[in-house]
């Protein structure tokens, strides 16, 4: 079968029984490969064709394994939108006993979080990073990525394909721009912390495609 071939088929190789064992783990790496090798080619330009549902589920697969996705130069990170969550409760850094805003933002989102549990402020070394496929405004398909290293005054935000112009808007807020010709823009960390404590009871990205 050739790589278009494989391709048309790929939703239909998705919603069967075998999506359902892949997404268990219980398939083989050099199997997982072997259906995948066509799309990872084509990482992102893959990515951007499929469906919010399927894009998900790749994803999903992916980070089950991970060393089946780095052969092809790929790396999974974790939702932009639990990365952002993170860095918040990170940045905020509560003392012993006292409740902050995104306290409050993850008892009300509690009951959408299914097994993840109650997160907790991070300790220690921080790196963090972020990706996420979303769609402006007017259907474009568009991948987010954040980034944000401990010590530093700004976080970064980046997209890909840089095609056109848009805003990223954070629970109602605007946030950066992203241009064709700066596809990649740092933002101060105190006021990405003030957009963030404005989020509740979840964080949510809006994406504006200006041009």
């Amino acid at each position: 079968m050739n790589p278009d071939e494989l391709f048309e088929k790929f939703p239909d190789v998705l919603l069967s029984s075998f999506r359902k064992q892949m997404l268990l783990g219980i398939v083989p790496a050099d199997m997982v490969q072997q259906i995948l090798e066509p799309l990872l080619s084509h990482f992102h330009e893959t990515m951007l064709q499929l469906p919010v549902g399927l894009q998900a589920d790749f994803e999903n697969i992916l980070r089950l394994y991970p060393d089946v996705a780095e052969r092809f130069g790929v790396w999974i990170k974790p939702p932009v939108i639990e990365t952002l969550r993170s860095f918040a409760q990170y940045r905020q850094k509560p003392g012993p006993g006292a409740r902050t805003d995104i306290d409050e933002l993850d008892m009300a989102a509690e009951p959408q979080r299914g097994l993840e549990g109650k997160k907790k402020p991070l300790v220690g070394s921080f790196v963090k990073e972020g990706q996420g496929f979303f769609t402006t405004d007017r259907g474009s398909p568009v991948y987010i990525e954040f980034s944000y290293t401990e010590g530093d005054d700004s976080a970064t935000f980046e997209y890909k394909p840089p095609r056109m112009t848009i805003e990223i808007h954070i629970c109602g807020t605007y946030t950066i721009t992203l241009t064709p010709l700066r596809p990649k823009q740092e933002i101060p960390v105190e006021r990405l912390l003030e957009v963030l404590m404005k989020c509740a009871p979840e964080v949510a990205i809006k994406i504006i495609e200006l041009s």
